[in-house]
């Protein structure tokens, strides 16, 4: 008999029978493989010590499926011996995993493990080590059989991320041991090319990063003028300075980007400035002053003419008349 102070205390977690019907399966074959482990770390022999150990460690839900369970059809009872020889020991252990077995085998379909194993692809971050753990878990509960290693070879040509990998996979030029040292090697080399990026990619504390400014156009708040800095995220008012070349409020006169430094003024026709705002309009318009037009100033000739004449006129009229 065995110890039940120690034997009991299974690490063992309990086995869960919530999992999809699909799954039952592999859910049962991983965990009593695990607890046959446990079995032969304990040197179990018993038949009834093995089996209500597996009950106890597989918790209720084992349990429960177990006692609701009919005999399974290759189950082994042994026919009773006459006196004087021992009676044989019944294989009540061996049955339960027999019925056990029937019943979470009897819940796969073929069909649907084939096709989750045609679905399956490698994701964004999984390692290729991951990728084709799960394609050969899921191969097991196919059946391939001989064709195993060509069914993952396969998958791995149709559902690798690298797509390098894959050319290999349809080249035919490499097993399925070899083409996974290729993508293995392909994962480490991408891995330090990101890293050595990402090393030359720092700035250094000396350096000084540009203060790039744009001026987007805005109402006036306050009598003062806004531009945004985009490295800032944020708007910076400035004073109400207006360019001597061009005139906008968005640089000063001495600025390289000023429109105005290349043109030739309308007015004057030097280089260097707009017509409005050239000195010499500027200082036209200050000393501006009412000039007569043309006709007018015929006309006023005119009229003065005819007032010389006609003193003239009136002294030699009164010549005559003496």
């Amino acid at each position: 008999m065995m110890n039940f102070g120690d034997n009991l205390k299974c690490p063992l977690e309990p086995f869960n029978d919530c999992v999809g019907s699909q799954d039952f399966r592999r859910e049962w074959e991983e965990w009593h493989r695990a607890f046959e482990l446990f079995l032969e770390l304990r040197n179990l022999e018993s038949q009834h010590d093995k089996l209500v150990l597996l009950l106890t460690a597989g918790g209720r839900g084992l349990q429960r499926i177990y006692y609701n369970l009919g005999l399974a059809p290759d189950e082994i009872y042994p026919e009773p011996v006459k006196i004087p020889y021992c009676p044989q020991e019944v294989p009540e252990y061996d049955n339960a995993v027999k019925r056990l077995r029937k019943f979470f085998i009897g819940k796969r379909n073929d069909r649907i493990e084939l096709e989750v194993f045609r679905s399956l692809k490698q994701g964004c971050d999984e390692t290729f080590n991951n990728f084709l753990l799960r394609l050969r878990t899921q191969a097991a509960r196919c059946d391939f059989r001989d064709r195993e290693e060509k069914e993952i070879l396969q998958q791995v040509t149709m559902g690798a991320c690298d797509e390098r990998v894959r050319d290999k996979g349809l080249e035919s030029v490499m097993d399925l041991d070899e083409i996974t040292s290729y993508a293995v090697n392909r994962e480490i080399l991408s891995k330090q090319k990101e890293k050595s990026k990402a090393f030359t990619g720092e700035a250094t504390p000396s350096s000084v990063a540009a203060v790039k400014q744009e001026w987007i156009p805005r109402s006036r708040m306050n009598g003062k003028f806004y531009n945004y800095e985009i490295n800032r995220g944020k708007w910076s008012a400035r004073g109400n300075v207006e360019c001597g070349r061009c005139g906008a409020h968005r640089h000063s006169s001495d600025s390289l980007n000023c429109p105005a430094r290349k043109a030739r003024c309308n007015q004057c026709r030097r280089i260097g400035h707009f017509a409005r705002k050239c000195n010499k309009q500027q200082s036209s318009s200050r000393n501006r002053t009412w000039k007569r037009t043309t006709d007018e100033a015929n006309l006023l000739r005119q009229d003065e003419g005819l007032v010389e004449e006609l003193p003239c006129r009136s002294i030699s009229q009164n010549v005559s008349q003496v």
